[in-house]
């Protein structure tokens, strides 16, 4: 096999294996995640499905919505989680359209959006 040839079968081994690579776990959709935290919020309760919503909602960015600092001490920053926190749930439009929706975003907003 020459060298070209060896070339082009890596690199189609390379990328078929990049096709099989574990999935990461991806950010829930603003409007899941408002719909979950409605939902520990007092509106109706919390579905399985909302376990992986919860935990983004607490999960210290970039990977989550929560912002920490680890140096030179470990801080949370609640004010600046609160504005990421809003920011991403006010993209699901739904969670602001109507007065009962927006009540509904400021309770959450109150009481989980300084929340570590």
């Amino acid at each position: 096999m020459g060298l070209h040839t060896r070339t082009i079968a890596l690199s189609i081994a390379l990328g078929t294996a990049g096709l099989c690579a574990p999935a990461h776990a991806q950010a829930p959709d603003p409007c899941a995640l408002y719909l979950c935290m409605a939902s520990v919020s007092g509106q109706g309760s919390p579905s399985a499905s909302c376990t992986s919503a919860i935990q983004f909602w607490h999960t210290p960015s970039p990977a989550g919505l929560a912002v920490w600092t680890y140096y030179p001490v470990v801080k949370f920053w609640e004010d600046i989680s609160y504005q990421v926190r809003q920011q991403y749930m006010n993209n699901c439009q739904g969670s602001t359209n109507t007065p009962g929706n927006q009540a509904i975003s400021n309770a959450i907003m109150s009481q989980w959006g300084r929340v570590p």
